[in-house]
């Protein structure tokens, strides 16, 4: 939240507070009398002092947090009460305000006992919030922040709200951060803060499933909550095609005239949704028919046919090119589909050839590459890559379990470049949400014994050394029951079948039974026999529903008769 001082408001303040202080001593008539000789020497001071005033609330102004920060603290250290107070909080503020969040703690710490005075306890309290918050301590974030309701400066307010709204939510509690942030609205008065509440407002309600949101509709509601909770449905069930959202939206609009989000949010959204629907006349689909990649070609035409002959509104052609793997080839092919009326392209899936085509600015055609380029650069536009990351496994991991309100992970992987790709990417979407990853351990991928990386992971290993550690200071044995870690509500494994068979039992072993455990689709055998996987038994992974019990699938069926005689355009193959 950026607090700002108008200039000219504080101009006048300050030329108020010099005519003021240029009274003399009130006579018995009650008159202020003459100003004394002596006093000018004062009123230098005091403008010198207003000055400072004035060159830290622009240091401020411009969001030059450090400079304002020591401004103001010098103002401190040269200002009696009770401004030298206001002026420690406002030095502490700013500290808040440039992410020192591990020097605030430290700097009140220094501060003599009657700097901050009792009046501005509260203030001290809500940086401190703030700070914690700031690197991880989110449960003491949430204890330190004083009573809403008996914070009465605006600006304080605002703040408090904005960091229990951010504690609540990394804690998995999307709607109670919902409601803070709707009755932070009041207090914003510029247009980027309105639009970075709302940005808030809309993550927190994706992270809130359908039926929740449906459930809290039934609800008696706010009229400003239930019309955010109705426009997120919205967004959700016209899945963005803009000739399903407009009317909703225009209908959204007729019930909640006035609601906070109409100015400038839904108006975007609607916006969003033109901006992204692309509706081809003619799609050409490129990939290598022959050579090593032919098997991954042909599962994708399948799947790609499928879909084609299932959309009855798509009404585009198709043309399937045997795309070469050679990349000068490649777009002298490329370059042949547009020309023959291609206006959306799928492929290639060579890495080699996604990273050719990363190197341009803009491609001429949408263009969906069936791989992700190694280099990173500034994004191509037009050019859209999907495929089939790992990474990509780990963050719907991570998403899935902030969503059943895990918040607190472990990570075992294994000791290879792989696992501590997984273990990043699952960390970094993790964190990124609210949660936090509070222990990572890798065990060794060649070995069956993974022991030593799981009880140090749970702290079982520091359990131990307290029993040893106790016998040697009674000197005899001592009854002994190891307890593992108790500030962790999940662990998330990346490994093969076979690890993961063995990483089970050894977390049952460990004392980690009630611990819930989440997996890539990497640990499934895709093994008809239950029995071979029975020790993989209540871990969660992703998995696409094609690999589960598919006998009654009408999909699975239908994709296996769809071809060109149903609705739909094929051109045909193109050597």
């Amino acid at each position: 939240m950026k607090l700002n001082h108008p200039k000219a408001f504080l101009i006048l303040i300050l030329s108020a507070t010099i005519s003021a202080c240029q009274t003399g001593p009130v006579s018995d008539t009650g008159l202020a009398g003459p100003v004394e000789a002596p006093e000018i020497t004062g009123q230098t001071a005091l403008a010198q002092q207003q000055e400072k005033l004035l060159q830290a609330t622009t240091l401020e102004s411009e969001e030059a947090w450090i400079e304002a920060a020591q401004a103001y603290q010098s103002l401190a250290e040269e200002t009696a009460q009770p401004d030298r107070s206001t002026y420690y909080i406002s030095s502490a503020l700013m500290y808040y305000q440039a992410e020192r969040y591990r020097y605030i703690e430290p700097f009140f710490e220094s501060l003599d006992e009657e700097d901050i005075l009792p009046k501005d306890e509260k203030y001290q309290d809500i940086i401190l919030a703030g700070a914690y918050f700031g690197f991880g301590k989110i449960y003491q974030s949430l204890l330190t922040l004083p009573d809403i309701d008996e914070i009465t400066d605006d600006r304080f307010k605002a703040l408090a709200l904005n960091i229990r709204s951010k504690g609540v939510l990394a804690i998995g509690k999307p709607l109670e951060s919902v409601r803070l942030r709707i009755e932070i609205g009041q207090y914003l008065k510029t247009v980027k803060a309105i639009e970075k509440n709302h940005d808030f407002i809309w993550d927190a309600l994706n992270r809130i499933s359908e039926p929740t949101i449906l459930r809290a509709l039934a609800e008696p509601q706010t009229s400003e909550l239930r019309g955010w909770l109705e426009l997120n449905l919205i967004a959700r069930r016209s899945n963005m095609l803009p000739d399903k959202i407009e009317p909703w939206i225009t209908q959204w609009y007729q019930v909640y005239d006035g609601h906070a989000a109409g100015a400038y949010f839904a108006v975007n959204l609607l916006e969003e949704s033109r901006r992204i629907y692309i509706k081809p006349a003619r799609i050409a689909l490129m990939l290598p028919f022959s050579g090593r990649l032919i098997k991954v070609s042909e599962a994708i035409q399948n799947g790609f046919l499928y879909a084609y002959y299932a959309d009855q509104e798509l009404g585009a052609e198709l043309e399937i090119i045997n795309a070469s793997t050679v990349p000068a080839e490649f777009n002298l092919q490329y370059q042949q589909a547009i020309q023959d009326g291609a206006d959306f392209i799928v492929g290639p899936i060579s890495k080699e050839i996604v990273n050719q085509l990363q190197q341009n600015d803009k491609l001429e055609v949408p263009t969906l590459a069936l791989n992700y380029a190694e280099a990173t650069r500034k994004p191509t536009l037009n050019l859209y890559q999907f495929g089939l990351r790992p990474e990509d496994e780990a963050e719907q991991i991570a998403d899935f379990a902030l969503a059943e309100g895990r918040n607190h992970a472990i990570t075992l992987v294994p000791d290879t470049e792989w696992g501590e790709r997984l273990q990043n990417a699952f960390t970094e979407r993790f964190e990124k949400l609210g949660g936090r990853v509070v222990g990572s351990g890798f065990y060794p991928s060649k070995k069956n014994d993974y022991s030593a990386s799981i009880k140090k992971l749970l702290n079982l290993s520091t359990s131990n050394a307290r029993h040893t550690i106790i016998q040697q200071v009674i000197g005899q044995p001592a009854s002994f029951d190891p307890r593992r870690r108790q500030d962790i509500d999940m662990v998330f494994i990346a490994g093969n079948s076979r690890q993961a068979r063995l990483i089970k039992p050894q977390l049952k072993f460990h004392r980690a039974q009630n611990l819930p455990v989440y997996a890539t689709s990497h640990i499934s055998s895709s093994n008809s026999n239950p029995d071979d996987d029975r020790d993989l038994d209540e871990i969660q992974f992703v998995d696409i529903p094609w690999m589960l019990d598919n006998s009654d699938n009408r999909d699975i069926r239908k994709s296996a008769t769809t071809g060109p005689t149903a609705a739909g355009t094929l051109v045909g193959y193109t050597h």
